[in-house]
């Protein structure tokens, strides 16, 4: 591993403020943007460590942040590694078990928050716990230990005249070792307690620095990053420092949902993504002959299908080089226009859906990674893109394949373990150091990584039988019909999967209008019904006879995170799922 540029991330965020061409931030609220200059991060953010000093926050604390993507999350995340204590991400909807928990067992002094009434109101009862609730929407309700974001950045200010202040800051920041502790990052399971993942600024500063290194090097005039994620999400958190490594002018996003409106208002070079974005992005290009008429709509239908077949590592036909004026460039100029990658994690990637996004024009990178290691292991290069596989592991790390095929992964960006879990700790690595992802996989001819199942997901049959449901719900979610699926099998005589239907491909696939169409009549349509049975059958022929299917059925609810059915990366959760449609599954085995 080459040598640290940077101490810490705080270092490497005022080396930022400091350079003239920066652009600064920017930030959708109310449908506009408000523009954070590079030397208003710097100030606000020192008053903020000063602010937090006073109030009594101390050196390896914490404070946790429920909020949505912002700049002030990160000015937050910097002023708390002033202060030598570490950020803890926390979510709306967690349960105020979990909750409780993840606060005590951090330490968590300080809460950030968006608006009070965003949280739900279990989590509510319990804000008088912390020390200083910070509220960042001025319309907010502010409770008796609350304070207005605008009004702590002013106490800071006032902070900030006394000429002692600077020294502090400077000295605190010089304190800052790399292997020090930047935050507590706390991942679930389907069962059992949350388990904080401790992340060092070693850990992420060799991340940002290997990825810029031998992936993608961003030009600080040029390029434009866009933060749609949460960035309580370490992938998105560590894209954000992966744009403050190189200089990046960057927009926060008010909301995933909004991420085609985004993606034409800025104009992006650069921005990580989940497959269900690019899912959604898939859709509406397909569907882009659906109002047009005549030729042009045969057009638009033929680009799409060759879009579909084409291989994009071939020299393109005529054919594809007309469509690429006709119709591919307008797609592209439908998303901004200006993407130089976008790289895609935390799930699989439809591979069709993948090869069409190329064939149009778009680099797609999918990556693979977990919060333990900062958390991508592997990602495709712009230039080698294998659809199927998640790319070549970074550079510094050493990624090997052990027993029962799972995953091994040591290196400068994997973390040292668990918080407060010493027994555990001694169980997640091997004897000479290789973190367990609990992964399983395989390495093509190449050196990329192609991931075959989860160790830590498989269901056991009440026949003995073990069953590795991920790579079988990617297969069934191949089809267009289809926007997630669930196995289940756990305890259970045979595999059966709950299928979440796809409104919008269900409709085009009936060829009904928007108000024509019913989900319910949708599930119940023989068409559909024959469609998907085929898609199972197909699927079943390339599996061992206690996986195969043997039922399912549709569900037409919509996946949100709100509901507690999705996590923020937009995977379902199989424990709340399971419990929701209880039922359903009954039904299906009875």
């Amino acid at each position: 591993m080459e040598p640290l540029q940077y101490q810490s991330l705080a270092h490497m965020f005022f080396a930022n403020c400091e350079r003239e061409d920066f652009a600064g931030w920017y930030h959708r609220k109310h449908e506009q943007w408000i523009h954070f200059p590079r030397q208003q991060l710097s100030r606000d953010t020192r008053s903020l460590a000063l602010a937090f000093k006073k109030r009594g926050f101390k050196a390896h604390q914490s404070i946790g942040i429920v909020a949505n993507s912002c700049p002030e999350w990160i000015m937050t995340d910097i002023a708390t590694q002033l202060n030598h204590g570490q950020v803890v991400p926390l979510f709306p909807n967690i349960s105020s078990e979990n909750f409780k928990f993840q606060c005590e067992d951090s330490d968590v002094q300080i809460l950030l928050l968006n608006d009070v009434s965003e949280l739900d109101p279990a989590l509510r009862e319990q804000l008088n716990r912390f020390k200083v609730v910070i509220c960042i929407d001025p319309a907010s309700d502010c409770p008796d230990n609350g304070i207005y974001w605008a009004d702590l950045i002013r106490e800071g200010h006032e902070l900030a005249k006394d000429p002692e202040s600077s020294m502090w800051i400077q000295n605190q920041l010089d304190a800052i070792q790399s292997d020090d502790l930047f935050s507590i990052i706390y991942t679930s399971g389907s069962t059992g307690r949350p388990k904080g993942a401790e992340l060092s600024h070693r850990n992420m500063l060799a991340q940002v620095q290997t990825i810029r290194r031998d992936t993608l090097q961003l030009n600080r005039a040029t390029d434009v990053g866009l933060v749609i994620l949460p960035v309580a999400h370490v992938l998105e958190r560590m894209t954000v420092y992966f744009f403050i490594l190189n200089g990046t002018k960057v927009y926060f996003g008010d909301t995933p949902k909004n991420a085609a409106l985004l993606m034409k208002e800025v104009h992006p070079t650069a921005m990580m993504v989940v497959p269900r974005i690019l899912e959604r992005v898939y859709e509406s290009m397909t569907a882009a002959g659906e109002g047009c008429h005549g030729l042009k709509r045969w057009i638009i239908n033929r680009a799409v299908k060759i879009a579909k077949i084409e291989d994009p590592f071939k020299r393109h036909s005529i054919a594809h080089r007309i469509y690429d004026k006709l119709v591919y460039r307008k797609m592209r100029e439908a998303i901004g226009g200006k993407f130089r990658i976008i790289v895609c994690g935390g799930g699989a990637l439809n591979k069709s859906i993948c090869r069409f996004l190329l064939n149009v024009g778009i680099t797609i990178c999918e990556g693979y990674g977990l919060t333990e290691c900062s958390p991508v292991l592997c990602v495709n290069d712009p230039k080698r893109v294998q659809p199927g596989s998640v790319g070549f592991p970074l550079a510094h790390l050493d990624v090997k394949i052990g027993e029962n095929n799972e995953v091994l992964a040591k290196g400068d960006s994997v973390f040292k373990g668990y918080h407060n879990q010493p027994e555990l700790n001694k169980e997640i690595f091997t004897e000479d150091g290789y973190f367990k992802t609990g992964d399983q996989g395989t390495f093509d001819a190449e050196g990329r990584l192609v991931l075959t199942g989860r160790i830590k997901e498989l269901l056991k049959t009440s026949t003995g039988k073990y069953v590795s449901p991920n790579p079988i719900e990617v297969e069934i979610s191949r089809h267009p019909l289809v926007e997630q699926a669930l196995v289940i099998a756990n305890d259970r005589k045979f595999a059966s999967v709950l299928i979440f239907l796809n409104p919008i491909n269900a409709r085009r696939f009936l060829n009904r209008t928007k108000e024509e169409f019913d989900i319910n009549k949708a599930m119940e349509s023989k068409h559909i019904n024959e469609a998907i049975s085929r898609h199972i059958t197909r699927i079943n022929k390339k599996l061992n006879h206690w996986e195969q299917i043997r039922k399912w059925t549709f569900i037409g609810d919509n996946l949100t995170v709100e509901s507690g059915l999705l996590t923020p990366t937009l995977k379902i959760r199989r424990k709340a799922a399971e419990e929701k449609y209880a039922e359903q599954i009954e039904e299906m085995y009875k």
